[in-house]
């Protein structure tokens, strides 16, 4: 079963080389729909976003909402799939209150990243399961905000799974034959290979 978003002729995304090395066409398809949902503003706001525009992306995509005083992220909505890759499903929980500190910490920094600097987001990162083989984990990440002088308060993110030997698409990591879906062990051992912001102004 491949995991990729399924593309939408409706939202293209924006030229190619705006998603580096072009083989993102499933990013591409929620970055293409994110723009289109901003109009003349820079970034949407969340009641923008309506999930009958995007069915087929539903279980590959998650809502995060961005508190501040402290800042704290806290997953409101998270896809089927992403879930199933996991082993877990993390919708209802503050981000602060997972258990892997250096993991927490990447997506603490990521997701501040997206929400201050108020762009696109797009890293990499791949993860040593030690003898097993390393799985790779793209993730867009797009802020929301209710204008353009008011502070980011939501994340629309998806994340797109992918191993060596499958390099064409996403794949569930039963069929790596990895138990539990995502070990534990891997989240102490990432290296993240690509961060890049994808302004399209």
């Amino acid at each position: 079963m491949s995991a990729a978003l399924q593309s939408d002729p409706a939202f293209p995304g924006p030229p190619m080389a705006t998603v580096p090395d072009g083989r993102d066409p499933d990013l591409r398809t929620v970055l293409g729909y994110w723009s289109t949902k901003r109009g003349g503003r820079r970034i949407p706001s969340r009641a923008d976003i309506d999930p009958i525009d995007i069915p087929t992306l539903l279980p590959y995509i998650g809502l995060v909402d961005v508190e501040d005083r402290p800042r704290r992220y806290r997953y409101r909505l998270v896809g089927s799939f992403i879930a199933a890759m996991w082993g877990e499903s993390f919708q209802g929980r503050y981000l602060d209150t997972a258990r892997h500190q250096s993991y927490r910490a990447f997506l603490h920094d990521l997701y501040t990243t997206a929400a201050d600097g108020r762009h696109a987001l797009l890293s990499e990162a791949v993860f040593d399961y030690g003898g097993e083989a390393p799985v790779t984990i793209r993730r867009m990440i797009l802020p929301l905000a209710p204008a353009d002088d008011a502070p980011v308060n939501m994340l629309l993110f998806a994340n797109q799974f992918s191993a060596p030997d499958l390099p064409d698409r996403s794949t569930p990591m039963s069929d790596l034959h990895m138990e539990p879906a995502l070990p534990e062990a891997a989240l102490d051992h990432f290296e993240e290979i690509l961060r890049q912001p994808l302004p399209l102004d």
